[in-house]
């Protein structure tokens, strides 16, 4: 029987280098070698935030995830991705009331391909961005006018699933 862990993020305990910074680009801190043992893993998530105001959905959320691109990835979501590359999977609205245009956005576990890791991450101190798909990324907002504001806070649950582990 395979192991599985669930490692949970939330947007307002990331490091205290990053608490002011935007929720699209915050730092946070995990001791992978005290909770998930060395091995092959395959790796799902989901996620939600709170409300934001989403009327025209210009540009897709986008997920980075910087301890990817040093994990040894073996297959990704797509043929021709990299294995550097610290994609991680794309988040979507979900309408709370169309009328105001407020949404959340989430992700779950069926909705992103999994991700195989030759090992498990070995970055304790990482960062997570939340992107949008435009040609030069820049951080995803919402479409609140005049002004568009930034994401609203979020939690962000990473699966591991052992497949094999480490001899």
């Amino acid at each position: 029987m395979n192991q599985s862990f669930n490692v949970v993020v939330n947007s307002n305990l990331s490091t205290p280098e990053t608490t002011l910074n935007p929720n699209q680009n915050k730092n946070y801190y995990i001791d992978w070698s005290s909770i998930l043992p060395q091995g092959e893993y395959e790796l799902t998530f989901s996620f939600m935030s709170e409300v934001n105001t989403i009327s025209t959905f210009q540009y897709l959320p986008l997920i980075y995830v910087d301890f990817l691109s040093q994990a040894d990835i073996n297959s990704c979501q797509a043929s021709y991705q990299a294995t550097s590359s610290n994609f991680l999977g794309l988040v979507y609205p979900t309408n709370l009331d169309p009328n105001a245009h407020l949404s959340y956005l989430r992700a779950d576990k069926s909705f992103n391909q999994p991700i195989y890791l030759a090992n498990r991450p070995y970055l304790n101190n990482f960062n997570i961005r939340i992107l949008n798909n435009q040609a030069n990324p820049s951080n995803w907002v919402d479409d609140t006018s005049p002004v568009p504001l930034d994401l609203s806070s979020y939690v962000l649950v990473f699966h591991f699933r052992l497949l094999k582990k480490a001899v």
